[in-house]
């Protein structure tokens, strides 16, 4: 089964949509394209597999791949390098909401199909920067 995650950049953070075949599961932020100057940065464009993890400090986290992980933030805090952070919604003012709700049911909807032994994949997508940043730009050599 793959999850897909449809993103764009900010500066202030990537912000995205995680799709289960057509359905949203949930809203994601992220760090920033590290272009963008920031210390932290999201995970690049690609297809990771997921995994569940437990930890006593941490509680229930989604691996990611090698690199990153799925995980529960409070509003107040900003997510780190290549950490996603499942949102309910946002204000309209862009505060996220209902993190630790949206965590527990994306937790909740893909434990039935690692229940069932079913191998979980995200592919991440993002949209192309809408502005000609230079930092954010590919350098052509032709």
């Amino acid at each position: 089964m793959r999850l897909l995650l449809k993103r764009r950049y900010t500066p202030r953070g990537s912000l995205g949509r995680l799709f289960l075949g057509q359905r949203q599961l949930c809203f994601i932020r992220e760090a920033p394209k590290n272009c963008f100057g920031s210390k932290f940065s999201c995970l690049e464009e690609g297809i990771y597999e997921l995994e569940p993890i437990h930890s006593e400090a941490s509680g229930w986290q989604i691996r990611v791949g090698d690199k990153g992980l799925i995980l529960s933030k409070a509003a107040d805090q900003l997510p780190g390098n290549s950490e996603l952070c499942p949102v309910s919604c946002y204000r309209a003012d862009g505060t996220p909401l209902f993190t630790k709700l949206a965590f527990q049911k994306l937790l909740d909807e893909l434990g039935e199909y690692w229940g069932r032994g079913e191998v979980l994949q995200l592919q991440i997508e993002s949209k192309a920067i809408p502005y000609s940043y230079q930092a954010c730009q590919i350098p052509s050599y032709s």
